[in-house]
């Protein structure tokens, strides 16, 4: 059957002038609702003597000072469970998820009836974007335990009609046996994950190729958009790969790649407000082609807990602003976390970059592991499946870098979540297994 090309296509199509004008409607609401139900959010207006009639414009926006994940921590360590930015009543909350906390304790992110439909309905633009289609059978390989991967991915990627196979982690083994009578044809899960899977499935003597995926579409890791690690999964399974990106602490899903594979379109038009930032100074990037810096993130229609100017860490190049498709949704790279990056004598590096000269050697799993700071050359990288081939890879790593780097075998955890890739021992962390 011939689908339509957009799942929204007003929205996902809107003249930039038009969207403009949404989006200032709805962001003088936001900021009033933010001022008149949060505590939290009338300090920091006060702070900077802002009041709500203030903030019209995406311009006006800047005035406001960022809201930093810190921020609400403290803010929900003094008011537990939701703390005081919260913006509705807790009779108003239907549900509550938390953010996965890997750079600290997690935030109690709360949702109102109205914030599930947003969140299902921005996710299904995206997700419709990288490739979900009503007659899709959908296994869903993110953890359902608390975070907002699990239950809000599946509702928008049931709003796009596909049927949803709720897996979860931990569930592999018995994926495979139940396949033939699953007969799923897309896969969501973290990039990861397809690569777990098929080697449980040639363990278990089935070939990934023969069991009739069309679709992998794979969230919460960079690699998605690497030219070598898309072709590596893409020939493991005979299938495509649609790349997604969402942030816990804004919406689930946000962000899909179309059928251009160039760039993951936005998808939050109606709901969410984009800026880009350079990551030390906080100064404002124009969102234009070749453009890069941070991503913030200013709810436009969250009842419950919205942010305003909300510093994700997240790296983004923007790719363009327009495209064949025909979304108006500015495309982007995320080129890595702010708070993952290490220098190595003035050189920033992302674990990302270190990915994808691997992938492009033929190598799924490594470990960059920092043991003293300031970093110094030799860097160390644990590589698996080196084959003897690390003089190779130490100079591949070098031409690209431009310092040294000691790559030895290893070999590395198996997992079905995100693959860990940096270990900064010098601050205490405990290096992996070897």
């Amino acid at each position: 059957m011939e689908w339509a090309r957009y799942f929204d296509e007003r929205v996902e199509t809107m003249p930039p002038v038009w969207a403009r004008h949404l989006t200032e409607e709805l962001l003088a609401e936001q900021v009033e609702r933010c001022y008149e139900r949060a505590p939290f959010y009338r300090r920091k207006l006060g702070a900077e003597g802002i009041r709500p009639e203030h903030v019209r414009t995406a311009g006006d926006l800047r005035r406001l000072p960022f809201t930093t994940k810190e921020e609400l921590r403290a803010s929900q360590e003094a008011e537990p469970p939701l703390g005081d930015f919260a913006c509705a009543d807790p009779v108003e909350v239907v549900r509550v998820h938390l953010t996965s906390g890997t750079t600290g304790k997690p935030l109690v992110l709360a949702y109102t009836p109205e914030d599930v439909r947003t969140s299902a309905r921005v996710g299904a633009r995206a997700f419709w974007a990288a490739g979900a289609r009503p007659d899709d059978t959908v296994l869903h390989c993110l953890s359902y335990s608390f975070y907002t991967g699990g239950l809000a991915d599946h509702d928008a990627l049931e709003e796009t009609g596909a049927t949803m196979v709720p897996v979860g982690l931990g569930q592999s083994a018995r994926l495979l046996e139940l396949w033939d009578d699953l007969r799923p044809t897309a896969l969501f899960s973290t990039l990861t994950y397809p690569l777990y899977l098929a080697e449980q499935a040639w363990e278990a003597g089935l070939d990934p190729r023969a069991l009739g995926l069309h679709k992998l579409i794979v969230s919460g890791e960079p690699g998605g958009q690497m030219e070598a690690t898309r072709t590596r999964v893409e020939e493991l399974w005979d299938a495509t790969l649609g790349d997604t990106y969402g942030l816990s602490d804004v919406w689930g899903t946000l962000a899909g790649e179309c059928e251009e594979r160039d760039g993951l379109h936005f998808s939050g038009q109606d709901a969410t407000l984009v800026e880009l930032v350079e990551p030390e100074s906080g100064e404002p990037v124009d969102v234009e082609p070749g453009a890069r810096g941070e991503l913030v993130f200013t709810h436009l229609a969250r009842e419950a807990t919205p942010v305003l100017r909300f510093r994700s860490r997240d790296v983004a190049e923007i790719v363009a602003v327009d495209c064949p498709c025909g979304r108006s949704g500015f495309r982007f790279r995320v080129v890595g976390r702010s708070d993952d990056m290490f220098r190595v004598r003035g050189v920033n590096v992302f674990p990302s970059a270190v990915e994808e000269l691997l992938r492009e050697h033929g190598i799924d799993r490594f470990a960059v592991v920092l043991e003293r700071f300031p970093v110094e050359p030799p860097v160390e990288i644990l590589v698996e499946g080196v084959d003897g081939r690390e003089e190779e890879l130490a100079a591949a790593l070098k031409a690209r870098f431009g310092f040294t780097c000691i790559v030895r075998a290893a070999s590395l955890p198996r997992t079905e979540t995100k693959a860990k890739r940096l270990y900064r021992v010098y601050a205490g962390e405990e290096g992996p297994p070897r």
